[in-house]
Order: structure tokens, then sequence, then C-alpha cells
């Protein structure tokens, strides 16, 4: 008897896939921000769970000549670039900060930041909105108890005025706040012999760097301590415990004003 084994019918490979070839030096992080236009974990590790049976355990070790399936993505010609506004990173900084999906202005923590973007003492003098000779970030200061005063910068005169967002000052102090937190970040790199530039697009712990990460990761932990992260791989949690690589991951992939 002569067994007949009927031909295979072919599978079309899937409309909303496309295939990438690694190239030395790629990470799992770099590869979704190409396609995605964002680098952050839940993008690379969709990527990953698509191609675990070739790039094995570890997402990591990934080798020049590997070809990925690019799950999602039906122009392989044109991978997706950012599309997500400077304000869409703010709306979800708020919500980080505050917990809320639509993040409320007149919010204190139990360390006494507060409003959208969970503002200290140090910040909003730094802005020029407040005044005191003690404050949290001192020595010997366990919280932010908001005892100084206030200048009337962009006429506010009080913490419950700042937090009732007269005349739209979170906004407004928020966006001062990434330029100024912009510009001390490249003046400690400076000091360094560094410039943002040198560490853009490339990968810290598997995570691309990205303009609107690094506002995030110094708007967690300061200017100083973005740089540090940049030059020494150092991480600097905060009173939470959160990791300033957290934020560089979680809010990669926006525009922003820097770009």
């Amino acid at each position: 008897m002569v067994l007949v084994i009927p031909n295979s019918v072919a599978q079309a490979p899937p409309t909303n896939t496309t295939r990438y070839t690694v190239q030395a030096g790629d990470f799992l992080s770099n590869i979704a921000q190409r396609f995605y236009g964002d680098g952050s974990e839940p993008s690379w590790r969709r990527i990953y769970e698509a191609n675990r049976g070739v790039i094995g355990p570890d997402p990591t070790q990934l080798s020049a000549g590997m070809v990925l399936v690019i799950p999602g993505v039906n122009q392989p010609s044109n991978p997706i670039t950012t599309s997500r506004s400077f304000e869409d990173m703010l709306l979800k900084l708020g919500r980080r900060e505050t917990g809320e999906q639509n993040p409320p202005y007149n919010i204190v923590n139990p360390l006494g930041f507060m409003g959208k973007y969970q503002f200290g003492e140090a910040l909003l003098i730094d802005l020029g909105y407040y005044q005191a000779k003690t404050y949290y970030g001192q020595p010997g200061v366990d919280k932010n108890y908001w005892r100084g005063t206030w200048t009337g910068k962009n006429g506010v005169n009080s913490q419950q005025e700042f937090l009732s967002n007269k005349n739209n000052v979170q906004e407004k102090a928020i966006r001062e706040s990434m330029n100024l937190k912009w510009e001390r970040l490249n003046s400690e790199l400076q000091g360094k012999g560094r410039s943002v530039k040198d560490f853009m697009g490339t990968p810290k712990r598997g995570i691309v760097i990205t303009n609107s990460g690094l506002l995030a990761a110094a708007h967690l932990r300061g200017p100083r301590a973005a740089a540090e992260m940049l030059l020494f791989d150092r991480d600097n949690p905060d009173e939470n415990g959160t990791s300033i690589f957290t934020y560089l991951s979680e809010f990669g992939g926006f525009r922003t004003p820097f770009d």
C-alpha cells in the first residue's frame, strides 16, 4: 500500500506582522522604539513573547542575524514613528504621580508633595513661586511643610490657590520645571565633558534613552541623579523605592520641546 501524504497548504504570513533582522548592538527596547515609537518594557516584551523560541529564556541575549517577527506592524518599510505628544506625556505623568486616571490638582501626599505633578518645596523655590528658609530636602526636614511664603508669581499667593490650579498654574509650573531640569541636566553632563546627545538612542539596562524618558527621570530624582544614571549607570530610587530607571522606561518615546 502506498500512503499518499496530502500537500501542506502554505499559510500566508499574518498581514499585521513584519520581520526584522537583528543588528549588532540591538536591544529589544531599541527595536520596539523603532517600530512602535516606544521602547518601554510592555512594548519590547510584546516582541519578546512573539519570538521567545528564537531568542531563548533571556530577552537580553540577542544575536546579530536573528530574524524576529514584529507583531502589529503591517508596513515594514515605514516603521511607526513617535506620535505621542508632550501633552500626552504630562497626562501620563500626572496619572503616575497621583495614582488617578483623571489626575486631580487638589491632592497632597503624606510627604507633603502636592498637586497633579506632586510638586515639592525645593522645586517651587527654584521656579520662583515660593520662599522658605527651611524646606524639605535640607538635613533634618522630614517632609514638605509649606510654612514659607508665596511670591505671587502667576497670581498665586497661597498653597490653597496653587492646589486649586488658579490661572492654570500647575500646568505652567510643570513646563517651567521641565525647562529648568533640561538645562540643569545638560549642565551636569557638560561638567563631565559629555552631552545628552552622546546618550540619545543608546541602551541603558536595555532601555533606549529618549528625551522624554530623561525628563521623567529628572522629574523623579532631579537632574544630577539623571546625569549619574547616564554617566555611571547609577540608580537613585525615590522615597517610595521607585527606581529612576522605571521612569526612564515608562516615559520613553514621547515628543518633547527639546527634540
